[in-house]
């Protein structure tokens, strides 16, 4: 029998699209086989040549129309699978995410202990795991021997690269996602508890709870942790959580030092944009939650690359930056990130880190984002409602020499670009306060990052006042 731990990695949301693509291959055989065996049919040709095609392309007709069935039948499997499984594994991660926490343990055979009342809430959904459990592991029972089944088929009769395809596709639907062991989960519920007093509850809810989370997971940071940084703000409910990475796409890349200024290489997040991603999958991570009211810093460390592809030195830098609130609810972020291991060090003074100066304004389409960020590296930004749908605000590649190459930090780390408004946004009335002596509009000072033990709260605007 799986264990809470194993189902908790697995993923069957893409079953559905599995079969949709299943059902598509099968009726694409058919329309194709019928035009050519109409087609040869229709020749106007006679004696033994026609009919040697003609029952060459009956016989292919036939085997293509096996293969079809085939493929139908994984295409049903499939979506039975998703339909019959969707629904008690999403409860199960509810659960857990919600109920699981110590001194609450679910072992391997699904036996729950620690439960002081199970007349509460709590309580009666945790009794619902035993149940749930079974319909889930029938269920893939099931519709894992119908998927057999048709992948058999398959192997009998269809061509060795569709198959392959079909294969690699199907094995997807249990990809394992590290952010759903219970360790993790329950670490990142303490570090939200932590900072709001209270344990996660909602999808914006959890998705800082990640942001906050103390500890790396990845083996390549071999047990490194992040240093994270937060400043409280206004809450504006409604706008949900808008979540940014700048993330290195490539696998590797030149990291320069004064020590080896030639060859030295750092790790890569070895990724393209995520609307989903693992907030430890990138360099630097900026999280502004306008339901709790909290941005986030997070910056990952840095992966000194051996010449067998290992990890070598893993260290992290210190993030510094400041938040600015405007009355309209509008958040501007300074931030500074340096690389510690290479020339990011000694050079940061010189411009060499990952920063930027940017405005998150609400509306009523949603928040948009605009200002000046350094030309390396990517940068994603997504929306996530309260109701835990996403919606993609940028996608803002790195600009500049050397773009798409191991060469990017080296060649572009000291020059700028705009998003959106760019300067225009920084310089407006939103950021300026008044100076009472002079009754002149100021520039207004930002509050810095604070630690998650002891996080500062956004300084209101300064208002213009009178003397009467």
């Amino acid at each position: 029998m799986p264990t809470p731990k194993q189902v908790l990695g697995w993923d069957v949301s893409g079953l559905s699209a599995v079969g949709v693509h299943a059902t598509q291959i099968a009726d694409q055989i058919i329309k194709t086989t019928g035009i050519a065996h109409t087609t040869v049919h229709g020749l106007a040709w006679q004696g033994d040549a026609r009919r040697a095609a003609e029952n060459k392309a009956d016989r292919e007709q036939t085997q293509m129309r096996a293969i079809a069935t085939a493929y139908d039948d994984l295409g049903g499997a499939c979506a039975g699978a998703a339909n019959a499984m969707q629904f008690p594994l999403s409860e199960i991660k509810m659960i857990f995410q919600h109920y699981v926490v110590a001194p609450v343990a679910v072992a391997d055979d699904w036996t729950v202990t620690g439960v002081e009342d199970w007349d509460s809430e709590a309580g009666i959904q945790l009794q619902r795991l035993s149940g749930l459990a079974d319909s889930l592991l029938t269920a893939d029972a099931l519709w894992g021997g119908k998927i057999a089944t048709a992948n058999a088929e398959l192997a009998a009769m269809a061509p060795a690269d569709a198959l392959q395809k079909a294969n690699s596709e199907i094995q997807q639907y249990r990809s394992k996602d590290g952010r759903s062991d219970p360790d993790r989960m329950r670490t990142s519920a303490a570090a939200f508890q932590q900072a709001f007093g209270r344990l996660p509850a909602t999808a914006v809810d959890w998705t800082t709870a990640e942001a906050l989370n103390p500890n790396s997971y990845d083996p390549k940071y071999k047990g490194v942790d992040p240093e994270v940084r937060v400043v409280k703000i206004e809450p504006r409910p409604g706008q949900g959580v808008v979540r940014t990475a700048q993330y290195i796409q490539e696998r590797d890349v030149l990291d320069p030092s004064m020590d080896n200024p030639f060859s030295g290489r750092n790790k890569g997040d070895d990724r393209t944009s995520d609307a989903d991603f693992d907030p430890e999958h990138a360099r630097v991570t900026t999280y502004v939650d306008y339901e709790n009211g909290i941005v986030v810093m997070r910056q990952n460390p840095s992966v000194v690359q051996e010449a067998d592809g290992s990890s070598g030195h893993v260290e992290t830098g210190k993030p510094t930056g400041e938040v600015i609130q405007a009355a309209d609810g509008s958040v501007r972020v300074k931030y500074e990130a340096a690389d510690p291991i290479g020339m990011g060090g000694p050079m940061q003074q010189f411009g060499w880190s990952v920063n930027g100066d940017l405005v998150f304004t609400p509306s009523s389409d949603g928040i948009h984002i605009d200002g000046t960020r350094t030309n390396y590296p990517w940068m994603e930004a997504y929306q996530t409602r309260p109701d835990g749908s996403d919606r993609t605000i940028a996608v803002d590649p790195p600009t500049g020499v050397g773009t798409g190459t191991s060469m990017g930090p080296a060649a572009n780390l000291q020059g700028h670009h705009e998003l959106g408004t760019g300067g225009r946004a920084l310089d407006d009335d939103r950021w300026k306060g008044w100076n009472s002596q002079y009754d002149v509009k100021v520039d207004r000072s930002g509050t810095p990052f604070g630690t998650t033990g002891h996080a500062p709260t956004v300084t209101a605007p300064p208002r213009r006042t009178y003397e009467a």
